[in-house]
């Protein structure tokens, strides 16, 4: 994988929001993308490829010393290719860098391939919502509340 990874900006909106349909049954819009990173406190990281194709982008927000995972997708044609995990690795040492002592995220408790992810990263369950996905679902499905306490 020959994946780079840069600060995303407005201009990557539309590419990041077709990238999102590809990974989520309610998407975010390019407009909702474009305000997440117009907040000072947003940290938002896309993966490019050859000719500059994007190909993933995770989104943080940052709160003191607390950062919170938005969203974090690979285009479908690139999952388990890395780039998920080049992404998560390029955040946590970031958001560490920006003060951040600990990492939070929410993934539905049927993502394995997520889950297997976050547990790479040393992420462990502190919590589970129980139900909290509705959406797109035949049944509601329980998010596990997961965090990482960040090296200083």
């Amino acid at each position: 994988m020959s994946a780079h990874i840069l600060h995303a900006g407005s201009l990557d909106a539309p590419a990041m929001a077709a990238i999102h349909k590809t990974g989520f049954a309610h998407p975010w819009d390019e407009g909702a993308l474009r305000n997440l990173m117009d907040k000072p406190n947003c940290l938002a990281l896309a993966a490019f490829e050859a000719q500059r194709e994007l190909t993933g982008f995770i989104m943080t927000r940052q709160a003191d010393d607390e950062c919170e995972v938005l969203t974090i997708v690979a285009n479908s044609k690139k999952r388990r290719a890395g780039i998920a995990s080049l992404l998560l690795a390029h955040a946590l040492e970031l958001s560490r860098l920006r003060g951040a002592k600990r990492m939070f995220l929410e993934v539905a408790s049927g993502n394995t391939a997520a889950i297997k992810l976050y547990e790479k990263y040393s992420f462990e369950e502190i919590s589970r919502r129980a139900g909290y996905y509705t959406q797109g679902r035949n049944a509601p499905e329980d998010a596990l509340v997961m965090a990482k306490q960040l090296d200083i």
